[in-house]
């Protein structure tokens, strides 16, 4: 008998996945949908690939949100509507963000702004906002970044803002135990096509100096969120899982977007 042949099955629980729809974000929807949860997809400037989810899980409960983290009002929209659907949530992922690059010499207020609003002042205030529907026995895994510790010259106010997403985790931790457990997951260089157009020369670099030779692939992302969702992490609270095949261990390792 394996006792633990259950752990990872997510039927009737319900989970959050925010940037739902594209990129990683849709890899770690697709394993939490194929594990049997039911999820609720946030989007912001598009729902085309909503079809997509519709046609390739039939019959599986999904639901989707418009929601700008960056705008409380949104927020609070959210909140509400996910009041009105009378379910206790057992997982939120808060995996949206933005990515734009530019150097640090030319990053302005309105950059700097919209960076933090997004990326850090969103998860905080939607943390906050839907607190009263976790399930007791809930987990909220925050994505960061290896750039929170990792610092790059083009991507200074991004790293920032995943440092302060760390430090939050750590805070939500110890605000909402035992009730709620709080990680956060600081993915490498996840792979994605067209990579080698926006960061010419790294990808190679980086699988060269990765002890595992590879990027990361946004399933893995994924498969980490299911474990820190479920039972098999029940004393892990307040961490920071960095998931970046080994490239940290890489000698003289050194971040630099050029």
């Amino acid at each position: 008998m394996n006792k633990y042949a259950g752990a990872l099955d997510f039927s009737a629980k319900n989970v959050i996945i925010t940037g739902g729809l594209s990129g990683a974000g849709k890899e770690i929807s697709k394993v939490f949908i194929e594990s049997g949860a039911n999820v609720i997809l946030t989007y912001n400037h598009s729902s085309d690939a909503a079809s997509w989810f519709r046609e390739n899980y039939p019959g599986h409960d999904i639901k989707f949100f418009r929601l700008d983290q960056s705008d409380l009002g949104s927020i609070e929209e959210f909140a509400a509507w996910l009041g009105s659907l009378d379910v206790k949530v057992d997982c939120l992922v808060n995996n949206a963000g933005i990515y734009p690059a530019k150097d640090i010499d030319d990053i302005e207020p309105d950059d700097y702004d919209a960076m933090m609003d997004t990326n850090t002042r969103g998860l905080f205030f939607l943390v906050k906002a839907i607190r009263h529907l976790l399930a007791e026995g809930s987990s909220v895994i925050n994505i960061s970044s290896i750039n929170a510790t990792n610092p790059a010259r083009k991507l200074a106010h991004y790293g920032i803002s995943k440092a302060a997403v760390e430090m939050m985790t750590r805070s939500q931790a110890q605000a909402y135990g035992p009730e709620v457990r709080v990680n956060c997951i600081a993915p490498g260089l996840i792979f994605k096509q067209g990579q080698e157009e926006f960061i010419p020369g790294w990808t190679e670099s980086y699988k060269e100096r990765s002890p595992l030779h590879k990027l990361v692939l946004a399933e893995e992302i994924g498969k980490t969120c299911l474990f820190l969702a479920s039972d098999l992490s029940s004393a892990i609270t307040g961490q920071t899982i960095t998931v970046d095949c080994g490239i940290q261990l890489a000698p003289c390792f050194y971040n630099e977007l050029e």
